[in-house]
């Protein structure tokens, strides 16, 4: 049984972090915490953006799809009072509905170059927008600068492009 002298001596000599150094390490943590949390929120409202923009070019690309197929009128518009971030249906010639889109996240607004709201298009048996113009919409990020800008061509191409000047007719 080894003596009470050694024990003490032999706890002494162990190893640790003081709790100043534990403060130190938990405020540089935070530190670079509260730098990287602002670049995140970006990320995610970048993210959205893209997300909204992709599924309302693929919501067109149904639409005219589904025209070609059914050898019908098909047509894409917003579910609520032509308020496209509320949603948006598609629907044939006899107003059956085919497909539907959720409301987007609350930041996000869908307009067009004048901050209007675009109408609903239709798509004829061959593919084409029936009234024969290109349309576009604008998707904004209300708590940031960065929009999105999907492109429907007169020939009813669907894209999405980073800017207005991006969307050639």
């Amino acid at each position: 049984m080894p003596h009470c002298a050694y024990r003490l001596r032999h706890v002494s000599h162990s190893r640790g972090f003081s709790l100043l150094e534990l403060l130190i390490v938990l405020v540089i943590f935070a530190i670079m915490a509260s730098i990287a949390v602002p670049s995140f929120q970006s990320l995610r409202q970048n993210q959205q953006l893209t997300d909204a923009s992709n599924e309302l070019v693929a919501a067109l690309r149904l639409a005219r799809g589904e025209a070609i197929m059914r050898e019908a009128e098909v047509t894409l518009s917003a579910v609520e009072d032509d308020d496209w971030a509320q949603g948006w249906r598609i629907a044939d010639e006899d107003n059956k509905t085919i497909a539907v889109h959720q409301t987007l996240p609350a930041q996000l607004s869908v307009g067009d170059e004048n901050a209007q709201r675009p109408g609903k298009v239709t798509f004829n048996d061959l593919g084409y927008p029936q009234d024969g113009e290109a349309a576009k919409w604008q998707l904004r990020h209300g708590l940031s600068d960065d929009s999105r800008w999907v492109c429907l061509s007169r020939i009813g191409r669907a894209y999405v492009a980073e800017s207005n000047k991006g969307c050639d007719s």
